[in-house]
């Protein structure tokens, strides 16, 4: 194998310390770290698509979402996250903690692996529908996270959007289910709604490995940008073509390759200048 350049072992190394494995422990950890970088990409920004990012973001309901009774019944609540997402706050505390400690299982990739195992490091709901699910409760705990509630707010979450779908109870987790069944009608309703009749649509397609072709194809453009600028950033400082010609750069810069949760960015840590090279999705 050819041996990778400096920065980009310490950057293997931080993606390999980030993600949560289960189980913890040193076959899995020797299993990551023997992964080509590539595979680490998806495994980390598959992971990371859990989470949401830290910015304001502008507000609608579904209608049939404000007609559950259970919109009424918690509308304080409801209200005091909904001014969280239009605020920009963390709302890291209203989500799952499953991927806080289940980021990746090297059981997932096993060939033949069945369906419980190779989901296990996923959340089907939003690999499969495209949605986030948040807890409801007003108290932040200790650990981090809020009140643990049976009814959950499901949402499309991008960068500058939060759309509700719909309100359900933990039963939605339960493959059939009649709140399962709900949230794919729920679904259907959302992402075909202005589909002409007789149209053929992949609302979110997945790979056979269960991560989505998003997460696929934008760790793989984050790879292509490694493997382009890396043989750049220690030459000329202009030749990789990050800095404005009438930028004044740091006689000796050091870069380094990061992450600002889907934000792929190479950092230099000299004049602490960020330049973004992709931009996630939410």
């Amino acid at each position: 194998m050819i041996e990778e350049p400096p920065r980009i072992k310490k950057f293997r190394g931080e993606l390999v310390k980030v993600i949560p494995r289960f189980p913890n422990d040193r076959a899995s950890l020797k299993h990551m770290q023997e992964k080509s970088l590539g595979d680490l990409l998806i495994d980390f920004v598959s992971w990371r698509s859990r989470y949401v990012g830290r910015r304001p973001r502008t507000v609608s309901v579904e209608l049939a979402a404000q007609a559950d009774p259970r919109w009424a019944a918690h509308a304080d609540a409801i209200e005091m996250f909904l001014e969280k997402v239009r605020s920009g706050e963390d709302l890291t505390p209203h989500l799952s903690i499953a991927p806080h400690t289940k980021g990746y299982a090297p059981a997932a990739r096993a060939r033949n692996a069945p369906p419980a195992d190779r989901w296990s490091d996923k959340d089907f709901v939003l690999n499969a529908m495209g949605y986030h699910h948040f807890h409801l409760g007003k108290t932040i705990h200790p650990r981090g996270h809020v009140d643990r509630t049976n009814d959950l707010i499901f949402a499309e979450v991008h960068r500058d959007k939060f759309h509700v779908i719909a309100i359900f109870g933990h039963e939605v987790f339960d493959q059939d289910s009649a709140e399962r069944m709900r949230l794919w009608s729920a679904h259907d309703q959302v992402a075909f709604r202005s589909v002409p009749p007789g149209s053929v649509v992949i609302s979110a397609p997945n790979t056979q490995s269960g991560h989505t072709l998003q997460s696929v194809h934008y760790a793989s453009q984050c790879a292509k940008f490694i493997r382009r600028l890396e043989p750049l950033l220690d030459g000329p400082i202009f030749e990789a073509g990050l800095y404005a010609p009438d930028h004044q750069a740091p006689p000796e810069p050091k870069f380094s390759w990061t992450f600002y949760h889907l934000d792929f960015i190479v950092t230099e840590e000299v004049g602490s200048t960020n330049f973004l090279l992709m931009r996630g999705w939410n």
